[in-house]
């Protein structure tokens, strides 16, 4: 961070619920953290002296005295977050109170997996120029199983690349800190931190776009399994005569909920006949649907948009309620591009979970989307950069 003053597991705790809370009074700071309230004091105040957190504001009175407001100083450092989506990838610098000061999108579609690491790296390269600080560290938010603990890229189906030790790239040509982490692992730490399920305790998130991806939270903490691919849950098989998948077999969650899935079940009624205005928003050519000309047709009421939206969201009531078996989850979260059509999913996902799951796990079960997926996923990795920054300073990772 801004200095080497933040030393010990209890300075990076508090540091970190400031970062994440605030602003809070140090009286908030001792009932979320346990610590007495002299401990507190102590540490805060060496966190302002170390410019880490500052003074914000007074706040109201509880019966005495008014108390202090802390909150994050955004001075505190800056770090580089690059998003590689589908077809195009994001680079941002962000401050420790998650301000954007720098944005920059490019294009990936259809380059090598050589011209995307160059891309990769060409962008770090602007958002370092355009950093008003600089930056501490590199996140790099990628599709696919990660390894961690080494920074490499299993495997990202978007791109078509296995086992490429991304941070001993980025470091080697930056000479920055880099951390790589799997982009639904990181909507689920965003959305738990600041998005729907900043309430919940236990949750999974469900990533739902081209493919499907998941990350699942309990009490703070991602779980990530025995190499970082826990969360894979687009690839447990809902349907053994479903579709055929990417990855080779049949009937995965990804080849019968996701929004490739949508569009493939669209466009293969419309050339076995049905009518649809889809049909005249792509000038004929089938080739052209997106996820969002369906979407759009089923505000206008199109029968068949509507009717492949509610099929799809069987599929993805069934997934749901395997998982929800399986870990009895507080909330379940619908992230991704499916979410915009809410509208149109949410009975028959509840539905179906509630028909196909235990009843004693649906009945304290919630369902939220989420349609700030661009946001948290940004938020969500600069708070994990942010974090393992802390956390090798104090040992508190």
């Amino acid at each position: 961070m801004k200095n080497m003053s933040v030393q010990s597991p209890n300075d990076g705790q508090i540091l970190n619920i400031i970062r994440r809370n605030g602003p809070l009074s140090r009286a908030d700071i001792a009932r979320l953290t346990g610590l007495t309230p002299p401990t507190v004091t102590n540490i805060t105040n060496k966190l302002l002296e170390a410019g880490l957190v500052s003074d914000y504001m007074i706040g109201a009175s509880r019966g005495g005295r008014r108390p202090l407001l802390l909150k994050i100083n955004p001075a505190a450092g800056q770090v580089i977050i690059i998003h590689i989506r589908s077809f195009k990838m994001i680079g941002y610098v962000v401050d420790t109170a998650y301000n954007v000061h720098f944005e920059q999108t490019v294009s990936i579609r259809g380059l090598s997996h050589e011209a995307v690491l160059e891309q990769i790296l060409e962008v770090i390269d602007q958002c370092r120029k355009a950093a008003t600080t600089p930056p501490l560290a590199v996140g790099v938010v990628i599709r696919g199983p990660v390894r961690t603990q080494e920074g490499i890229s299993v495997f990202a189906p978007n791109i078509g690349w296995k086992n490429v030790p991304l941070k001993y790239i980025i470091e080697e040509k930056t000479r920055l800190p880099a951390f790589i982490e799997n982009d639904s692992h990181v909507l689920a730490y965003g959305e738990y931190y600041f998005g729907v399920a900043k309430d919940a305790n236990n949750m999974v998130l469900l990533k739902v776009g081209h493919g499907i991806g998941g990350g699942i939270m309990f009490n703070g903490s991602l779980y990530r399994g025995v190499n970082g691919s826990a969360g894979e849950v687009g690839h447990t098989v809902i349907d053994i005569a479903g579709r055929l998948c990417s990855c080779g077999n049949f009937g995965c969650m990804e080849a019968m909920a996701s929004e490739t899935a949508l569009t493939d079940l669209v466009v293969d009624a419309i050339r076995c006949g049905q009518t649809s205005l889809i049909v005249d928003m792509v000038n004929g050519d089938l080739d052209a649907v997106t996820p969002e000309n369906i979407y759009f047709a089923a505000d206008l009421g199109d029968d068949l948009a509507i009717g492949m939206l509610s099929r799809v969201a069987g599929y993805l009531g069934i997934g749901i309620a395997n998982l929800v078996n399986v870990f009895n989850p507080e909330l379940v979260v619908i992230g991704g591009g499916l979410a915009k059509a809410s509208q149109y999913i949410e009975k028959t996902v509840w539905d179906t979970v509630a028909c196909k799951s235990f009843e004693s796990c649906s009945s304290v079960l919630e369902i939220k989307y989420s349609t700030q997926t661009s946001e948290n996923t940004m938020k969500g990795a600069a708070d994990m950069v942010f974090s393992e920054l802390v956390g090798k300073i104090t040992g508190l990772s």
